[in-house]
């Protein structure tokens, strides 16, 4: 599907080996691309990877001239290998959490009519399969580390 907005990429998309396309991707005319300064490239585990220790997940943000993602411009790419190395080895931990404004308003300058659009390619080996929830978010993706301190009311003698 074509977003006029920023939004999900992919909703616990099943990867196995060989190359997918984001579920959706993000018409980025659309959009006021000039007044966003925290734009976030999220990519989280559904699924625990399975595989072996030489298996790569690999995960690249394009700008493409077609929503069918078939001629792009790389924006970014995490690759992971071992399916035991921390960000596949277990659900709802980031793959990516990155803000992207920058590198978008550079690869994209002004002029969007080139590359309007905006998605994710996942590459993962043979042999190898991850399930993935991925956005583009005007803020970063949850995380168990960044909670509210809590006061405690306990006071130190005088």
């Amino acid at each position: 599907m074509i977003l006029q907005e920023l939004g999900v990429l992919s909703t616990a998309q099943d990867l196995t080996a060989g190359s997918t396309d984001s579920e959706n991707v993000i018409l980025m005319a659309a959009i006021d691309w000039t007044a966003l300064t925290n734009v976030w490239w999220v990519v989280t585990t559904e699924t625990v990877a399975t595989g072996d220790a030489a298996d790569t997940y690999a995960f690249v943000l394009y700008c493409s001239q077609e929503s069918t993602l078939d001629t792009n411009r790389q924006i970014l790419s995490v690759t992971v290998t071992g399916y035991e190395t921390y960000p596949v080895a277990g659900t709802d931990r980031h793959i990516v959490n990155v803000n992207i404004a920058e590198q978008i308003h550079h690869i994209m300058g002004t002029d969007l009519s080139d590359y309007p659009y905006l998605g994710m390619i996942s590459t993962i080996s043979t042999g190898a399969t991850i399930s993935i929830d991925a956005a583009i978010s005007p803020s970063p993706g949850h995380s168990n580390f960044n909670t509210q301190p809590i006061r405690s009311n306990v006071t130190v003698p005088s």
